[in-house]
Protein backbone atom coordinates (compact mmCIF):
# COMPACT_ATOMS: atom_id res chain seq x y z
CA UNK A 1 0.00 0.00 0.00
CA UNK A 2 0.99 3.77 -0.62
CA UNK A 3 1.05 6.46 1.54
CA UNK A 4 2.28 4.78 4.84
CA UNK A 5 0.61 6.53 8.34
CA UNK A 6 3.96 5.31 10.04
CA UNK A 7 6.86 7.20 10.80
CA UNK A 8 10.13 5.51 10.74
CA UNK A 9 13.40 7.62 11.55
CA UNK A 10 15.08 9.06 14.31
CA UNK A 11 12.93 12.04 15.41
CA UNK A 12 9.88 12.05 13.58
CA UNK A 13 7.24 12.42 14.81
CA UNK A 14 4.63 9.60 14.66
CA UNK A 15 0.96 10.14 13.65
CA UNK A 16 -0.29 8.84 17.27
CA UNK A 17 2.70 9.37 20.00
CA UNK A 18 1.45 6.07 22.22
CA UNK A 19 2.01 5.77 25.85
CA UNK A 20 2.39 9.93 26.82
CA UNK A 21 -1.01 11.07 27.63
CA UNK A 22 -0.19 11.38 31.28
CA UNK A 23 3.27 13.36 30.42
CA UNK A 24 1.37 15.60 27.98
CA UNK A 25 -1.94 16.41 30.26
CA UNK A 26 1.00 17.05 32.60
CA UNK A 27 2.53 19.51 30.73
CA UNK A 28 -0.41 21.21 29.72
CA UNK A 29 -1.40 21.57 33.27
CA UNK A 30 1.84 23.25 34.12
CA UNK A 31 1.84 25.98 31.15
CA UNK A 32 -1.45 27.21 32.58
CA UNK A 33 0.08 27.50 36.01
CA UNK A 34 3.22 29.21 35.08
CA UNK A 35 1.25 31.48 32.53
CA UNK A 36 -1.06 32.98 35.59
CA UNK A 37 1.49 32.22 38.04
CA UNK A 38 4.97 32.50 36.51
CA UNK A 39 8.18 30.46 37.65
CA UNK A 40 6.86 29.52 40.91
CA UNK A 41 4.78 26.57 39.51
CA UNK A 42 6.95 25.93 36.49
CA UNK A 43 8.72 22.41 36.73
CA UNK A 44 11.58 22.11 34.14
CA UNK A 45 11.57 18.88 32.96
CA UNK A 46 14.36 16.38 31.50
CA UNK A 47 13.14 13.45 29.75
CA UNK A 48 15.66 10.80 29.99
CA UNK A 49 15.88 7.75 28.50
CA UNK A 50 17.79 5.57 25.54
CA UNK A 51 17.76 6.37 21.79
CA UNK A 52 14.65 5.23 20.02
CA UNK A 53 11.79 5.41 22.97
CA UNK A 54 10.68 8.82 22.03
CA UNK A 55 12.40 11.77 23.97
CA UNK A 56 12.40 14.23 20.69
CA UNK A 57 9.22 13.64 19.53
CA UNK A 58 7.71 14.41 23.35
CA UNK A 59 9.42 17.55 23.69
CA UNK A 60 8.68 18.11 19.79
CA UNK A 61 4.66 17.43 20.97
CA UNK A 62 5.44 19.62 24.26
CA UNK A 63 5.89 22.49 21.71
CA UNK A 64 3.24 22.21 19.96
CA UNK A 65 1.23 22.42 23.45
CA UNK A 66 2.78 25.43 24.17
CA UNK A 67 2.64 27.11 20.83
CA UNK A 68 -1.21 26.36 20.95
CA UNK A 69 -1.60 28.12 24.31
CA UNK A 70 0.05 31.53 23.54
CA UNK A 71 4.29 30.42 24.44
CA UNK A 72 6.88 31.25 21.99
CA UNK A 73 8.86 28.07 21.98
CA UNK A 74 12.68 28.59 20.71
CA UNK A 75 13.88 24.74 19.91
CA UNK A 76 17.95 24.40 20.31
CA UNK A 77 20.22 21.14 19.68
CA UNK A 78 22.90 20.73 22.10
CA UNK A 79 26.01 19.46 19.15
CA UNK A 80 29.42 18.25 20.33
CA UNK A 81 32.07 20.75 19.56
CA UNK A 82 29.57 23.23 17.97
CA UNK A 83 28.04 26.35 19.18
CA UNK A 84 26.72 26.77 22.66
CA UNK A 85 23.70 27.90 24.57
CA UNK A 86 23.94 31.54 23.83
CA UNK A 87 25.51 31.20 20.47
CA UNK A 88 22.52 29.13 19.68
CA UNK A 89 20.26 32.04 21.08
CA UNK A 90 21.69 34.57 19.78
CA UNK A 91 20.97 33.24 16.13
CA UNK A 92 17.46 32.57 16.74
CA UNK A 93 17.19 36.09 18.09
CA UNK A 94 18.46 37.45 14.27
CA UNK A 95 16.30 35.25 12.90
CA UNK A 96 13.30 36.54 14.89
CA UNK A 97 14.20 40.21 14.59
CA UNK A 98 14.77 39.62 10.88
CA UNK A 99 11.28 38.17 10.11
CA UNK A 100 10.30 40.98 12.09
CA UNK A 101 9.12 39.39 15.43
CA UNK A 102 6.97 41.60 17.94
CA UNK A 103 8.47 40.75 20.94
CA UNK A 104 11.77 39.86 19.86
CA UNK A 105 11.89 43.36 18.51
CA UNK A 106 11.10 44.52 21.32
CA UNK A 107 13.14 42.32 23.70
CA UNK A 108 16.05 43.73 21.14
CA UNK A 109 18.31 45.51 24.04
CA UNK A 110 18.24 42.38 26.33
CA UNK A 111 20.26 40.34 23.73
CA UNK A 112 22.67 43.40 23.01
CA UNK A 113 23.59 43.49 26.47
CA UNK A 114 23.69 39.45 26.01
CA UNK A 115 25.90 39.30 23.33
CA UNK A 116 27.90 42.69 24.49
CA UNK A 117 27.33 43.28 20.58
CA UNK A 118 24.56 44.89 18.71
CA UNK A 119 21.81 42.36 17.62
CA UNK A 120 20.67 43.79 14.28
CA UNK A 121 19.28 43.06 10.84
CA UNK A 122 22.58 41.33 10.04
CA UNK A 123 22.76 39.55 12.85
CA UNK A 124 25.61 39.77 15.62
CA UNK A 125 29.21 40.30 15.28
CA UNK A 126 31.08 36.76 13.64
CA UNK A 127 33.08 35.26 16.11
CA UNK A 128 31.54 35.70 19.21
CA UNK A 129 31.59 33.11 22.07
CA UNK A 130 31.38 32.14 25.37
CA UNK A 131 35.19 30.93 25.36
CA UNK A 132 36.76 32.13 28.37
CA UNK A 133 39.26 35.23 28.12
CA UNK A 134 42.08 32.80 28.42
CA UNK A 135 41.45 31.54 25.04
CA UNK A 136 41.17 35.33 23.58
CA UNK A 137 37.99 35.27 23.61
CA UNK A 138 34.94 37.02 25.17
CA UNK A 139 34.51 36.26 28.60
CA UNK A 140 31.79 33.90 30.03
CA UNK A 141 27.61 34.92 30.07
CA UNK A 142 26.58 35.61 33.02
CA UNK A 143 23.88 33.91 34.17
CA UNK A 144 21.71 36.89 35.26
CA UNK A 145 22.00 38.57 32.58
CA UNK A 146 20.75 35.42 30.50
CA UNK A 147 17.75 35.48 32.98
CA UNK A 148 16.89 38.96 32.13
CA UNK A 149 16.60 38.16 28.10
CA UNK A 150 14.58 35.45 28.65
CA UNK A 151 12.11 37.22 31.10
CA UNK A 152 12.15 40.03 28.75
CA UNK A 153 11.14 37.95 25.68
CA UNK A 154 8.82 36.08 28.07
CA UNK A 155 6.96 39.67 29.24
CA UNK A 156 7.50 40.88 25.67
CA UNK A 157 5.34 37.77 24.19
CA UNK A 158 2.83 38.30 27.12
CA UNK A 159 2.29 41.89 25.98
CA UNK A 160 0.59 40.30 22.72
CA UNK A 161 -0.78 36.82 24.46
CA UNK A 162 -1.58 37.36 27.75
CA UNK A 163 -1.76 34.06 28.54
CA UNK A 164 2.05 32.68 26.90
CA UNK A 165 5.02 32.58 27.82
CA UNK A 166 8.74 31.49 26.90
CA UNK A 167 9.42 27.58 26.21
CA UNK A 168 13.17 27.03 25.62
CA UNK A 169 14.10 23.20 24.68
CA UNK A 170 16.98 21.50 24.05
CA UNK A 171 17.62 18.58 22.64
CA UNK A 172 20.90 16.29 23.35
CA UNK A 173 21.52 17.41 26.64
CA UNK A 174 24.14 14.31 27.03
CA UNK A 175 26.54 15.84 24.37
CA UNK A 176 26.66 19.98 25.66
CA UNK A 177 29.80 21.11 27.09
CA UNK A 178 29.90 21.55 31.26
CA UNK A 179 30.13 25.20 30.68
CA UNK A 180 27.07 25.10 28.79
CA UNK A 181 25.29 22.82 31.15
CA UNK A 182 26.24 25.03 34.34
CA UNK A 183 24.78 27.92 32.94
CA UNK A 184 21.83 26.39 31.91
CA UNK A 185 21.56 25.37 35.68
CA UNK A 186 22.49 28.91 37.04
CA UNK A 187 20.36 30.34 34.60
CA UNK A 188 17.26 28.82 35.88
CA UNK A 189 18.00 28.93 39.14
CA UNK A 190 18.32 33.20 38.94
CA UNK A 191 15.07 32.93 36.99
CA UNK A 192 13.53 31.02 40.17
CA UNK A 193 15.03 33.83 42.40
CA UNK A 194 15.30 36.98 40.83
CA UNK A 195 12.13 37.04 38.34
CA UNK A 196 9.59 34.47 40.45
CA UNK A 197 6.97 35.68 37.98
CA UNK A 198 8.57 35.36 34.64
CA UNK A 199 6.18 32.87 32.34
CA UNK A 200 9.77 30.90 31.45
CA UNK A 201 9.66 27.09 31.32
CA UNK A 202 12.60 25.02 30.07
CA UNK A 203 12.02 21.31 28.99
CA UNK A 204 15.24 19.34 27.65
CA UNK A 205 16.16 15.38 26.42
CA UNK A 206 19.09 13.28 27.06
CA UNK A 207 20.76 9.78 27.28
CA UNK A 208 19.63 8.48 30.87
CA UNK A 209 23.29 9.34 32.27
CA UNK A 210 22.34 12.77 31.76
CA UNK A 211 21.82 13.08 35.28
CA UNK A 212 26.13 12.42 36.10
CA UNK A 213 26.69 14.97 33.15
CA UNK A 214 25.14 17.53 34.74
CA UNK A 215 26.80 16.56 38.12
CA UNK A 216 30.51 16.22 36.42
CA UNK A 217 29.58 20.28 35.34
CA UNK A 218 29.14 21.35 38.68
CA UNK A 219 25.22 21.07 38.98
CA UNK A 220 25.47 19.52 42.49
CA UNK A 221 21.42 18.66 43.09
CA UNK A 222 20.19 18.20 39.20
CA UNK A 223 17.16 16.58 41.15
CA UNK A 224 15.99 19.64 42.98
CA UNK A 225 16.05 21.96 40.15
CA UNK A 226 15.21 19.83 37.53
CA UNK A 227 12.04 17.12 36.86
CA UNK A 228 13.81 14.03 35.69
CA UNK A 229 11.32 12.13 33.84
CA UNK A 230 12.64 8.83 32.68
CA UNK A 231 11.39 7.31 29.41
CA UNK A 232 10.95 3.45 29.73
CA UNK A 233 12.96 1.35 26.72
CA UNK A 234 9.55 -0.16 25.47
CA UNK A 235 5.96 0.78 25.62
CA UNK A 236 3.56 -1.41 27.72
CA UNK A 237 1.86 -4.23 25.21
CA UNK A 238 -1.65 -2.21 24.80
CA UNK A 239 0.00 1.33 24.26
CA UNK A 240 2.35 -0.63 21.70
CA UNK A 241 -0.56 -2.31 19.41
CA UNK A 242 -2.10 1.26 19.92
CA UNK A 243 0.72 2.83 17.80
CA UNK A 244 -0.01 0.22 15.66
CA UNK A 245 -3.63 0.10 14.89
CA UNK A 246 -4.59 3.55 15.68
CA UNK A 247 -2.93 5.54 12.67
CA UNK A 248 -4.45 3.34 10.34
CA UNK A 249 -7.92 3.15 12.16
CA UNK A 250 -7.74 6.82 11.50
CA UNK A 251 -7.69 6.37 7.76
CA UNK A 252 -9.94 3.59 7.49
CA UNK A 253 -7.80 0.15 7.59
CA UNK A 254 -7.85 -2.71 9.94
CA UNK A 255 -5.11 -4.50 11.24
CA UNK A 256 -5.48 -8.60 12.14
CA UNK A 257 -5.36 -8.93 15.68
CA UNK A 258 -2.49 -11.24 15.37
CA UNK A 259 -0.97 -9.44 12.79
CA UNK A 260 -0.68 -6.70 15.54
CA UNK A 261 0.93 -9.22 17.93
CA UNK A 262 3.49 -10.01 15.87
CA UNK A 263 4.99 -6.21 15.19
CA UNK A 264 4.49 -5.98 19.20
CA UNK A 265 6.44 -9.29 19.83
CA UNK A 266 8.92 -8.63 17.40
CA UNK A 267 10.13 -5.20 18.11
CA UNK A 268 9.39 -5.98 21.61
CA UNK A 269 7.43 -2.59 22.54
CA UNK A 270 10.65 -0.13 21.39
CA UNK A 271 9.42 2.35 19.80
CA UNK A 272 11.76 3.13 17.02
CA UNK A 273 11.68 -0.34 16.10
CA UNK A 274 7.52 -0.12 15.86
CA UNK A 275 7.47 2.64 13.59
CA UNK A 276 9.98 0.44 11.50
CA UNK A 277 8.31 -2.66 11.32
CA UNK A 278 4.44 -1.32 11.31
CA UNK A 279 6.11 0.44 8.30
CA UNK A 280 7.94 -2.07 6.47
CA UNK A 281 4.70 -4.08 6.87
CA UNK A 282 2.61 -1.41 5.55
CA UNK A 283 4.78 -0.58 2.27
CA UNK A 284 4.22 -4.59 1.07
CA UNK A 285 0.50 -5.00 2.09
CA UNK A 286 -1.61 -5.56 -0.76
CA UNK A 287 -4.82 -4.30 1.23
CA UNK A 288 -6.79 -2.67 0.68
CA UNK A 289 -8.68 -2.77 3.70
CA UNK A 290 -7.06 -4.98 6.39
CA UNK A 291 -3.48 -5.71 6.99
CA UNK A 292 -2.74 -9.72 7.61
CA UNK A 293 -0.45 -11.69 9.66
CA UNK A 294 1.18 -12.97 6.20
CA UNK A 295 1.75 -9.42 5.58
CA UNK A 296 3.96 -8.75 8.60
CA UNK A 297 5.83 -12.12 8.13
CA UNK A 298 7.19 -11.35 4.52
CA UNK A 299 7.67 -7.58 5.99
CA UNK A 300 9.78 -8.98 8.97
CA UNK A 301 13.10 -9.91 7.56
CA UNK A 302 13.34 -7.27 5.16
CA UNK A 303 12.75 -4.65 7.82
CA UNK A 304 15.59 -6.71 10.17
CA UNK A 305 18.03 -6.34 7.13
CA UNK A 306 17.25 -3.04 7.05
CA UNK A 307 18.10 -2.42 10.66
CA UNK A 308 21.07 -4.71 10.28
CA UNK A 309 23.02 -2.80 7.59
CA UNK A 310 21.48 0.73 8.53
CA UNK A 311 22.49 0.72 12.34
CA UNK A 312 23.48 -2.89 14.49
CA UNK A 313 25.91 -4.01 11.79
CA UNK A 314 27.76 -0.49 11.42
CA UNK A 315 28.35 -0.27 15.60
CA UNK A 316 29.15 -3.27 15.78
CA UNK A 317 32.04 -3.58 12.80
CA UNK A 318 33.53 -0.34 14.84
CA UNK A 319 32.98 -1.93 18.01
CA UNK A 320 36.58 -2.30 20.13
CA UNK A 321 37.45 -5.72 21.25
CA UNK A 322 36.54 -5.39 24.29
CA UNK A 323 33.22 -3.58 24.32
CA UNK A 324 32.42 -6.43 21.98
CA UNK A 325 33.05 -8.99 24.71
CA UNK A 326 31.04 -6.83 27.32
CA UNK A 327 27.64 -6.67 25.44
CA UNK A 328 27.76 -10.77 24.48
CA UNK A 329 27.67 -11.01 27.85
CA UNK A 330 25.42 -8.77 28.40
CA UNK A 331 23.11 -10.64 25.51
CA UNK A 332 23.34 -13.77 27.43
CA UNK A 333 21.87 -12.30 29.92
CA UNK A 334 18.56 -11.30 28.29
CA UNK A 335 19.60 -8.06 27.47
CA UNK A 336 19.77 -6.95 31.32
CA UNK A 337 21.88 -8.40 34.29
CA UNK A 338 23.50 -6.70 37.59
CA UNK A 339 26.92 -5.54 37.17
CA UNK A 340 27.56 -8.53 39.30
CA UNK A 341 26.49 -11.10 37.04
CA UNK A 342 28.37 -9.30 33.94
CA UNK A 343 31.77 -9.41 35.89
CA UNK A 344 31.20 -13.34 37.43
CA UNK A 345 30.69 -14.29 33.43
CA UNK A 346 33.38 -12.57 32.30
CA UNK A 347 36.06 -13.49 35.18
CA UNK A 348 36.95 -9.61 35.95
CA UNK A 349 36.00 -7.30 38.91
CA UNK A 350 33.59 -4.64 37.88
CA UNK A 351 36.09 -2.21 38.50
CA UNK A 352 37.77 -3.80 35.81
CA UNK A 353 34.81 -3.56 33.75
CA UNK A 354 33.65 0.13 34.76
CA UNK A 355 35.76 2.19 31.62
CA UNK A 356 33.92 -0.96 29.68
CA UNK A 357 30.43 0.48 31.02
CA UNK A 358 31.36 3.82 31.23
CA UNK A 359 31.97 4.01 27.44
CA UNK A 360 29.01 1.73 26.23
CA UNK A 361 26.82 4.47 28.08
CA UNK A 362 27.96 7.09 26.92
CA UNK A 363 27.88 5.47 23.42
CA UNK A 364 24.50 5.03 24.08
CA UNK A 365 24.62 0.98 23.31
CA UNK A 366 23.65 0.69 27.66
CA UNK A 367 21.90 2.15 29.69
CA UNK A 368 21.73 1.92 33.50
CA UNK A 369 17.81 1.55 34.67
CA UNK A 370 18.65 1.35 38.44
CA UNK A 371 21.90 1.22 39.97
CA UNK A 372 23.77 -1.88 39.70
CA UNK A 373 22.12 -2.60 36.74
CA UNK A 374 22.91 -2.26 32.79
CA UNK A 375 20.43 -2.94 29.80
CA UNK A 376 20.89 -2.88 26.23
CA UNK A 377 19.37 0.03 24.83
CA UNK A 378 18.75 -1.63 21.43
CA UNK A 379 16.25 -4.98 22.54
CA UNK A 380 17.34 -6.52 19.27
CA UNK A 381 20.90 -6.17 19.53
CA UNK A 382 20.63 -8.98 22.09
CA UNK A 383 20.03 -12.27 18.86
CA UNK A 384 21.93 -9.79 16.62
CA UNK A 385 25.39 -10.09 18.87
CA UNK A 386 25.12 -13.65 19.68
CA UNK A 387 24.71 -14.68 16.36
CA UNK A 388 27.86 -13.01 15.07
CA UNK A 389 29.98 -12.86 18.44
CA UNK A 390 31.98 -16.19 17.73
CA UNK A 391 32.77 -15.34 13.81
CA UNK A 392 34.02 -11.44 15.52
CA UNK A 393 35.62 -13.13 17.89
CA UNK A 394 38.06 -15.59 15.72
CA UNK A 395 38.73 -12.25 13.82
CA UNK A 396 40.03 -10.49 16.20
CA UNK A 397 42.93 -13.21 16.58
CA UNK A 398 43.18 -12.82 20.35
CA UNK A 399 42.77 -15.61 22.56
CA UNK A 400 42.54 -13.11 25.42
CA UNK A 401 38.45 -12.67 24.95
CA UNK A 402 36.17 -15.44 25.95
CA UNK A 403 34.30 -17.76 23.46
CA UNK A 404 30.57 -17.38 24.65
CA UNK A 405 30.86 -21.28 25.75
CA UNK A 406 33.20 -19.74 28.55
CA UNK A 407 30.92 -17.55 29.32
CA UNK A 408 28.33 -19.48 30.22
CA UNK A 409 30.26 -21.80 32.10
CA UNK A 410 31.39 -19.14 34.01
CA UNK A 411 28.10 -17.70 34.60
CA UNK A 412 26.28 -20.89 34.85
CA UNK A 413 24.11 -20.37 31.68
CA UNK A 414 22.97 -23.23 29.75
CA UNK A 415 21.95 -22.03 26.47
CA UNK A 416 21.66 -18.41 25.41
CA UNK A 417 18.48 -16.13 27.10
CA UNK A 418 17.50 -14.67 23.79
CA UNK A 419 17.37 -16.28 20.03
CA UNK A 420 16.28 -14.45 16.70
CA UNK A 421 13.00 -14.28 15.70
CA UNK A 422 14.17 -14.25 11.81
Amino acid sequence: MEGSVYTPGAGHSPRVLAGRDALLQDFELMLNDVSVQGRVRAQDIILAGPRGVGKTVTVTAYGTLASSTGYEVVNLQAVAGQAGLVDSLLHRATGKLQAGAGPWQRAKKAFDRLAGVSVGAAGFSAGFTTRSPEEGRLPATDAGTLAEALLTVAAEVRRDRPNGGLLITLDELQVASPADLALLAATLHRLNVDHPEAAVVFTGTGLPHTPEALRKAGVTHPDRLFMLEPLPLTLKAEDAAYAVVEPARRIGISWQPEAVERIVTASNGYPAHLQLFAHATWTIAPGPSVIKLADVEKALPRAAAQLEQRSLGPRWDRMPDRQMEFLAALALCGGRATTAQLARILGRTSQELSWIRQALIEEGDVFAPKRGQLCLTVPLMAPFVLARYEQARRDTGDDVILSLEAMRNNGGIATPALRSDR
